[in-house]
This record gives structure tokens, sequence and C-alpha cells, in this order.
């Protein structure tokens, strides 16, 4: 039997460097979805240490309710639905909350992504393990994705968007 080993919720200055990138995509049967990548950001002048990422990143994806996910060849599980973790507000912003922290991660969106997402009533939350440059072109997150899901290197769940009303205040972002 696997054991689950404890990890911590992000702090307010982890959740204020996540890079997020948002997009619509569509099943092979034509549903719509609206994905949110979420990873930690390549360091500029330095190098990050992978082991602490990893675990910086592991701590995110439990406290969103995320599981290793189905993507190529990686042998993990489907997303399922973990709740009202997604509060998106009149202009287009966005909160992500986690589970154990009083600070939730601001996302400005366009009011019109916003609205699609409001339509759709939930969001695919995908979390990666490694660092990912906060300039990658489309093509890099791509090939990110791709080499995650056959790595069993990104975790996902479904959440579902909340009310606007009475939420954990988002983390300060950095500079």
């Amino acid at each position: 039997m696997a054991q689950t080993v404890a990890r911590t919720a992000p702090t307010s200055g982890l959740i204020a460097r996540l890079n997020v990138r948002t997009w619509l995509d569509h099943t092979v049967d034509g549903r719509m979805f609206a994905p949110m990548l979420i990873t930690y950001p390549a360091p500029q002048f330095e190098d990050a240490d992978p082991v602490k990422v990893e675990q910086q990143m592991l701590g995110v994806a439990q406290s969103l309710g995320a599981v290793p996910a189905v993507l190529g060849t990686a042998h993990g599980m489907a997303p399922a639905f973990t709740g009202r973790r997604v509060t998106v507000h009149p202009g287009g912003d966005m909160l992500v909350h986690f589970d154990g922290c009083p600070y939730s991660l601001r996302v400005v969106k366009s009011p019109r992504w916003s609205s699609l997402v409001m339509n759709l009533g939930h969001v695919l939350l995908a979390v990666g393990l490694d660092e990912l440059s906060a300039i990658a072109s489309r093509s890099e997150i791509d090939e990110y994705i791709e080499h995650a899901g056959e790595t069993g290197r990104i975790h996902a769940t479904v959440a579902a968007l909340t009310e606007a009303r009475s939420r954990p205040v988002p983390a300060a972002r950095l500079p």
C-alpha cells in the first residue's frame, strides 16, 4: 500500500511567484474545457534546485487536490472534481484557492475568457512539477506538457467555480 506524504501548503511567497497559463481546448468529441497550467518559474540568473522545486509543486498539487494525471503513456489517475476552488470576479480576475492556506493565487484574464469559464462552470487545474520559463513559447509549453504527461510530472484536478464573496486574500504578485 502506497504511503501518502503530508506536504505543507504553499506559502504566500511561492504563490506570488507561480506562473499561470490558461487557454480553451476541446476534447476529441468536441466538448470545450478550460485548462490552467500552474508551474514554477525558471530563475533568470541562477539554477533552481529541482528537488526543492518538485517538493514545492507537490505541495501546490496536494493543496489543490490534484492527482498524477493521465497523459500520454503516464500511469496516473483521471482528474477528479475537488470542489469549489476557483472564483471568477467581474472584470475577469480569478482567484485559485488552496487547502490549508489563507492566500489565493490571483489570475488576471480577459473578461471574455472568464465569461467562457463561468459558462463552463469548472476549470482543469494542471500543476507541473518542473520549472518552466515565464516567457516560454506556445510550442515550448506544448512540449513541457507532453513531456510531463509522459513522465508522470504533472498533476491535475477539475475545480468548480465559487461565488465571489468572502474568500481568502490573494498573495501579492512579485515584480
